[in-house]
């Protein structure tokens, strides 16, 4: 087996993640580049038992308090967009059944580029024909997407746990606070809640806060009932040039 394949294997055993009713699987939910980092992919595994045609693109997209992403145009973006950093291909193309594509991603960064990080979003639509008795071919559209963060100089960023607060939502307890951004940076990490005796009774994982944002509100249910104390814990993802934590206390009584 030579070098190729054996990745290709690696990947489809152990670091392909299936995307709930999809007919795709990704190796990853994020593209990050740091200063080291010039090249990236993004490998498209085809799950399903049809050939699935598949376009990919770069949009743009920004984050609202509430942590939904609403699409915007180029020009509200301009300063801190990745689109003209990225060269990407391929960009349309046909994955047979059960086979993988890797969609290749280089970072071209200008000698006069400002310090700052920049984002953008890689859209990935697939579609699969089927034939109707009228011999008319109908394509089922599905939409992914992937962001991508592309970092450059020196960046600092702070944050905080604001106004903690333990409510009812859909019948189950949860605690509820803001997450403050300060800085030129993003932010992406896991929340863990736990009762006095340290164990865990509810968590948030790869909870992202994107600049411009100031800050997010968090939403994190609970497994149980609970009373005394409670410690709200942060760590920010080291694999995508994180190092912040955070701790804060509620008191439920």
């Amino acid at each position: 087996m030579n070098y190729r394949l054996a990745i290709l294997f690696l990947l489809n055993v152990f670091f392909f993640s299936p995307i709930a009713n999809a007919s795709i699987a990704l190796s990853e939910y994020r593209l990050y580049f740091d200063g080291r980092t010039k090249q990236n992919a993004l490998m498209i595994r085809n799950t399903s038992d049809n050939n699935l045609d598949y376009r990919v693109l770069l949009i743009h997209k920004d984050m609202t308090e509430e942590g939904n992403f609403v699409e915007v145009s180029d020009a509200e973006v301009i300063g801190r967009s990745a689109k003209p950093l990225l060269r990407y291909s391929p960009r349309r193309g046909v994955i047979k059944s059960q086979e993988v594509q890797a969609i290749r991603m280089t970072v071209r960064k200008k000698a006069d580029l400002p310090v700052g990080e920049y984002r953008a979003v890689l859209k990935i639509i697939t579609s699969k024909v089927s034939e109707q008795i009228e011999a008319e071919s109908v394509k089922s559209k599905l939409a992914y997407s992937i962001p991508v963060i592309v970092r450059h100089g020196r960046l600092e960023v702070e944050s905080s746990i604001v106004n903690p607060q333990l409510i009812t939502q859909n019948g189950q307890p949860t605690v509820m606070f803001w997450q403050t951004l300060e800085g030129n940076r993003s932010l992406y990490g896991n929340f863990q809640v736990m009762n006095s005796d340290r164990a865990v009774v509810g968590e948030v994982n790869n909870l992202a806060v994107y600049t411009p944002l100031t800050r997010r509100k968090v939403y994190i249910p609970l497994t149980q009932q609970v009373e005394g104390p409670l410690t709200i814990e942060y760590l920010e993802n080291k694999r995508y040039g994180g190092k912040l934590s955070l701790t804060e206390t509620i008191n439920t009584e």
